[in-house]
């Protein structure tokens, strides 16, 4: 019996299986990188449309409280006052009608400078947010802010009360942090943990 060989066929060498195990290993790598920045784009859109919902809040609840008592909240910059912002259920006993509200820490039947309960937690979706609101210094900077004062203001503690605030309006620095439910951070935290939660950074108004 006559055995015929096929002189022209070749297999892979370990060379060329190395080199496209290698190929496939980078395109892998590169997909995986590509869906980490879509996934942190999606969060950080989230975040900045959660954002502007909590500074639109905040301006609301600005409206509502007395100038007194945004003047006690903000007039020393170096105890900022805390507010959280967080999304319930309305309804939650009623699937037909189980609609979301931004809440905040300040709300009637809240507990001011504290974060939601465990049972509000449970009635509610996404995350939380945290709010710093301090005195705005630099716009203040070279105002006379003393009712008779002569002294421009040069930073610091407004002193007083607002009966001797002589401006019609408080410029509020208000910093806003993602908080992880399960790891909420209690008052003002820490450079690092803020540093890294922070979504948002702006100036709002109390007027008179």
């Amino acid at each position: 019996m006559k055995k015929t060989f096929l002189k022209n066929k070749k297999g892979f060498t370990l060379v060329e299986v190395m080199l496209a195990v290698g190929v496939i290993a980078v395109s892998i790598a590169s997909m995986i990188g590509l869906l980490g920045a879509i996934t942190a784009n999606i969060t950080q859109i989230r975040h900045q449309q959660r954002a502007a919902d909590c500074v639109a809040q905040m301006e609301t609840t600005l409206r509502t409280k007395r100038f007194s008592e945004v003047y006690r909240w903000v007039s020393n910059p170096a105890e900022p006052y805390v507010v959280y912002f967080w999304t319930e259920y309305q309804n939650p006993d009623d699937p037909d009608n189980s609609s979301l509200m931004l809440v905040t820490s300040e709300d009637e039947g809240r507990v001011p400078n504290m974060p939601p309960t465990k049972e509000a937690l449970e009635n509610s979706e996404g995350g939380v947010y945290r709010a710093l609101l301090s005195l705005y210094q630099s716009g203040l900077k070279g105002e006379r802010v003393a009712v008779g004062g002569e002294g421009q203001y040069g930073g610091g503690a407004l002193g007083g009360d607002e009966t001797t605030y002589a401006l019609s309006y408080l410029p509020i620095n208000m910093e806003l942090f993602a908080e992880p439910r399960e790891d909420i951070t209690l008052g003002q935290g820490d450079t690092r943990v803020n540093d890294e939660r922070r979504v948002f950074q702006g100036i709002i108004m109390k007027m008179r």
